[in-house]
């Protein structure tokens, strides 16, 4: 009985490979070429609130703007609505925006009226790695304020679940790009809206 029990518990050491992954743990290291997982929008839902030290220029003087924006789904698939309230440099402000995900082309568009008293289109695509973070690399329409012409580009890093970062930069009558700010936006509730 014992002579069966060893031979039974050296055979399964034996053949148990140690190097065998477990359910739980990938068969292979990430490689450049694996496709990036889809991003999952729903990840704005909820409010967020922000604070952002902005530089004098044509949108209006330097300050601090802190505010709240709040995402829900909107009516069409990949839709998403936002409501912006804060408190700027110039005073008091509301804003609305309007967020397209095109999961095929995987480009993300912002319509956004009532911030910095302008209407913007800004377009771009979202890129991501294997580890969940995803960066949407945008641009927006050029538009006219004050009579000059402006152009702002940058960058959305969704870097955790409680917080992203934007990044912006202004062109103003096509001059060079300057930092517009960095503005973290940190999650005020953990329910998401449907």
């Amino acid at each position: 009985m014992t002579t069966l029990f060893l031979s039974l518990l050296l055979f399964s050491l034996v053949f148990q490979s140690p190097a065998a992954p477990s359910p739980q743990q990938p068969s292979r290291p990430t490689q450049p070429t694996d496709p990036m997982p889809p991003p999952d929008m729903d990840y704005f839902l909820g409010a967020w609130s922000f604070d952002w030290n902005v530089p004098e220029s044509p949108l209006g003087p330097a300050g601090k703007i802190k505010g709240t924006e709040t995402y829900k789904k909107g009516a069409a698939a990949g839709t998403y609505e936002s409501e912006i309230e804060g408190d700027g440099p110039v005073g008091a402000f509301k804003a609305h925006a309007t967020t397209r995900y095109n999961e095929k082309e995987r480009l993300v568009t912002r319509s956004e009226t009532g911030l910095f008293g302008v209407s913007l289109t800004m377009t771009g695509p979202i890129g991501g790695d294997l580890g969940g973070y995803y960066t949407i690399f945008w641009e927006a329409a050029p538009f006219k304020k004050d009579g000059k012409t402006i152009k702002l580009k940058g960058k959305t890093q969704m870097l955790s679940p409680a917080y992203y970062r934007l990044q912006m930069q202004i062109s103003v009558d096509g001059g060079p790009y300057t930092n517009l700010g960095n503005p973290w936006f940190h999650k005020a509730d953990a329910r998401s809206s449907s």
